[in-house]
């Protein structure tokens, strides 16, 4: 659900990834201190996993998120930044999460996979019918992912309702989709620093 609107700006994160990431935190920081405190030989070689564990929840629990402004589209994920601009957009679905098509590709957003069938089955009647927003077929029954209580539904409602205004306003010019750059950013630094820690884990582990 989104938890920022500001300027015309909505951000959605995963809070249940937020909440394991801060309890996998914690667990690391127990550790690592209980390390110092009590051990002074290799075994503090044990702290190698504890930053990798910490790395590791912050590159794939807290830092993914989906941003919605009046410029575009931000999807924040484990590997990369993608930015679209409303005139790359194309379609919205939610078979699987919220994914973006632009001409020739797909982005899915990692923090909005749709809900599993527990959550489905629990969705009433009134949630499961309806509009789901142009640009998808009206009247049509909802996905699981579409469901408005869901963050991969919320999310799709927010991006089709401003995409349509922003159509109907003339403020998207039409057809140029396939010119229109998207720009993909790699998370090199994160990554590679993931790779040296799950290194010195693997050593930690051998070593100590």
């Amino acid at each position: 659900m989104p938890y920022a609107s500001a300027d015309e700006r909505e951000v959605f994160v995963s809070r249940f990834n937020r909440v394991v990431a801060v309890l996998i935190w914690a667990a690391c920081a127990a550790l690592t201190i209980g390390l110092l405190v009590s051990i002074h030989d290799q075994r503090l070689l044990y702290i190698a996993p504890c930053a990798f564990f910490a790395l590791l929840a912050w590159v794939t629990l807290w830092r993914p998120l989906f941003v919605v402004a009046r410029d575009g589209l931000t999807v924040v994920n484990v590997t990369s930044t993608v930015q679209i601009p409303w005139e790359a957009l194309i379609n919205v679905d939610t078979k699987f999460a919220l994914t973006l098509y632009t001409p020739g590709h797909k982005y899915a957003v990692w923090s909005l996979p749709a809900p599993g069938t527990s959550r489905t089955l629990r969705a009433t009647r009134s949630e499961t019918k309806g509009r789901v927003g142009k640009p998808s077929v009206a009247d049509s029954v909802r996905r699981p992912g579409d469901l408005l209580s869901t963050p991969s539904g919320a999310a799709a409602e927010v991006v089709r309702r401003q995409w349509t205004q922003l159509r109907d306003s003339g403020a998207l010019e039409a057809g140029i989709a396939d010119e229109t750059p998207v720009t993909v950013r790699w998370h090199l630094v994160s990554l590679s620093a993931l790779v040296l820690l799950l290194a010195g884990t693997i050593a930690a582990l051998l070593l100590a």
